[in-house]
């Protein structure tokens, strides 16, 4: 799922065609069709297939493309934000499905960047972060995940018109297993945008995931989830706190982007309140845009994400 740039892909890119160990693999790249011209991209990477459709500019109907254009018994998905480790491919692939709804690994954010983007991405990614064990998961991060394609096919019609990770997380375990975490297979992230837009994101992700959420509860849930969600908050910040103090250097980043991280947290309890009053998603459901990115649209269009997905022949998928 690439949601940055064109540079970012071709970073991605770089780090996927030069997996180590790996068995047969092909590569996609769902690609948001205002991102820009792919013809150097094409002429670099001849054997990635490229897609895009016109209307298509969100992670989630990325994700959906790229899984529906995909093929092999093993598909992996990541972001054109992640580097994966040259050894990604060969972990995932290599990894035990039967009884698991689905398996992922770990995302840790690249060095050096600054308090804020760390905040960005620790808000996000921090469950799969170190330290971490290996086994059972409450959840996955799809820039880091495979799922066995008979398990796809058989949840076909939640996915289709756009893949909801929570949901079809959600529907996995019931039918298939447990999630499963496995942190030898990592991928790095790095995102560069401003806080403005880091905040926004988080509000609107907040408020997707609790009016998807709904779908699946009665009235009594849906009050529940409605009154307790002011609490959000005080739940996040410790639940972020306790991994931060398993590790002194995480805890120091942490401490400096505490600012960041409020902010972050209180937008996501704003837009998943706002998602449990109203029933309704948010009215745009982009990803921030990279500070710097061109885009082949104008400047007051909503920002667009890419969806990065691999393919390198009929075991997996990226």
């Amino acid at each position: 799922m690439a949601i940055g740039s064109l540079a970012h892909i071709e970073r991605a890119l770089d780090a996927l065609v030069a997996q180590e160990g790996a068995p047969p693999y092909d590569i996609i790249v769902a690609a948001d069709p205002e991102l820009g011209e792919r013809a150097t991209l094409r002429a670099r990477y001849p054997d990635v297939s490229m897609i895009s459709r016109a209307g298509c500019r969100t992670p989630i109907e990325l994700a959906a493309a790229g899984i529906g254009a995909a093929f092999g018994s093993r598909i992996l998905l990541t972001e054109d934000s992640c580097v994966a480790e040259p050894d990604w491919v060969r972990t995932l692939a290599a990894t035990v499905w039967e009884g698991r709804g689905a398996v992922g690994g770990l995302v840790e954010p690249m060095p050096h960047i600054s308090p804020a983007m760390w905040a960005f991405c620790y808000v996000d990614f921090f469950r799969y972060m170190r330290p971490a064990a290996e086994g059972t998961s409450p959840s996955l991060s799809v820039c880091n995940v495979a799922y066995h394609r008979s398990h796809l096919d058989a949840v076909r019609p939640l996915w289709e018109n756009g893949f909801l990770e929570t949901e079809i997380h959600r529907e996995l375990q019931e039918r298939f297993g447990s999630l499963f975490l496995a942190p030898d297979a990592e991928v790095r992230v790095r995102r560069t945008v401003t806080v403005r837009d880091a905040i926004y994101e988080r509000y609107a992700f907040g408020r997707l995931f609790a009016s998807s959420r709904l779908g699946h509860v009665g009235t009594g849930r849906r009050l529940y989830f409605l009154l307790f969600s002011p609490a959000l908050p005080v739940l996040l910040m410790g639940r972020m706190t306790a991994k931060a103090l398993g590790s002194a250097s995480t805890f120091k980043s942490f401490v400096k982007a505490l600012p960041a991280l409020l902010a972050m947290v209180l937008a996501w309890t704003w837009g998943e309140w706002l998602g449990y009053v109203t029933r309704r998603r948010p009215a745009r459901i982009t990803t921030a845009p990279e500070i710097g990115a061109v885009k082949s649209n104008s400047a007051s269009a909503p920002p667009a994400p890419v969806t990065e997905l691999p393919r390198r022949s009929a075991q997996s998928r990226d």
